[in-house]
């Protein structure tokens, strides 16, 4: 009953539950109740995970992840397959139950399940629609379950605004991969949550719905909503999120700014363009040999560099480069978040 996938069926029991006091008795080694608060909520922080440890039998899926989301901020969570994505978005969503760690939502701990499902929204990658149902009866139904009165203009707005009007009547069956993903995000905004949770939002979406679920995170944004987002499409990720969490092996390798990231160990790029580029080989060979150059590739009208650290790493660089090769400029290379995460993954691997 309580595996991963949000269906209407699982989530609907879970919201039961939670409001008729039950209780797990698998016991999580949680901090004390005053550490919680004291680390976990300072008015800037919505989502706080710390020291985050999850095994499944002999695989160890968490190993000490740590996440921080600002308030009515866009944060991306990324990482490669089995890099424990899904296993952090089931424990936030309450689904499962971590062995140790510090969660808090809003400076509500995370064993107060009944707290937390009040105040988040989510949306899986494949919500589980009861087929027989229309999207409008889907949220009449959990209207219900959810105790809200008089939902009706609520339903109709998220109807309106998410462009499933047309068919609202219909039973879910027959829905597209887009129609049932904005059925599965009316759902997860009908109680109006403070922080919604979205598992890989972007997948098998063709590029027009694509824009218009980035559209609709973003209006969500502006509405004060502080949303996560687990997403494979790095694309999407660096467009509308304001930071991003990496992760690798069920630990937490980078977490900033995309800005930022630009700068960390290996991903600070310096574009030198030669008069001569047929010289680039020979340059290449001096500048290899500097300690903090990480990497080098030949382009049409020079190299491209990249150290380790660009504040101290630069001005060297540059001073090596030329006394070796006359240079026609210098040019800083923002690399994607695509380049960054690979780079980052690259080197933990190599640690």
């Amino acid at each position: 009953m309580y595996n991963y996938g949000l269906c209407s069926t699982t989530l609907s029991f879970i919201v039961i539950l939670g409001r008729t006091g039950y209780e797990c008795r698998t016991r999580i080694e949680t901090p004390p109740e005053q550490d919680v608060k004291n680390r976990s909520f300072n008015g800037d922080t919505l989502i706080t995970v710390d020291n985050l440890e999850k095994r499944y039998g002999k695989v160890h899926a968490l190993r000490g992840l740590s996440l921080h989301v600002e308030k009515a901020s866009i944060h991306g969570l990324i990482g490669p397959n089995g890099a424990g994505k899904s296993t952090t978005i089931k424990i936030l969503s309450t689904l499962v139950r971590p062995d140790s760690g510090l969660v808090s939502l809003n400076g509500i701990p995370l064993k107060e399940g009944a707290r937390i499902r009040d105040i988040i929204g989510v949306v899986p990658e494949f919500p589980g629609l009861e087929k027989t149902r229309s999207a409008r009866e889907e949220l009449e139904f959990h209207a219900k379950l959810y105790g809200l009165k008089e939902a009706g203009a609520r339903i109709r707005i998220l109807l309106r605004d998410l462009g499933l009007e047309d068919v609202a009547d219909r039973p879910t069956a027959g829905y597209s991969t887009g129609m049932k993903k904005r059925t599965g995000m009316a759902l997860a905004l009908l109680h109006d949550p403070e922080i919604i949770l979205l598992d890989e939002p972007m997948s098998g979406l063709d590029p027009a719905i694509r824009k218009q679920f980035r559209d609709i995170i973003l209006k969500l944004k502006e509405k004060g909503k502080t949303i996560l987002v687990s997403d494979h499409d790095l694309f999407t990720v660096e467009e509308i999120c304001d930071r991003v969490t990496i992760i690798e092996n069920g630990i937490t390798v980078a977490e900033d700014s995309i800005k930022a990231l630009n700068g960390l160990s290996g991903n600070a790029c310096l574009e030198l363009e030669m008069r001569e580029p047929a010289a680039a080989g020979q340059l290449m060979e001096v500048l290899s040999a500097l300690n903090y150059v990480t990497n080098i590739s030949k382009r049409s009208k020079g190299l491209l560099v990249r150290v380790r650290k660009p504040e101290s790493d630069f001005p060297s660089l540059i001073r090596t480069a030329s006394a070796n090769a006359e240079l026609l400029g210098v040019r800083p290379v923002k690399q994607s978040l695509e380049e960054i995460f690979l780079n980052i993954t690259e080197e933990m691997k190599n640690v």
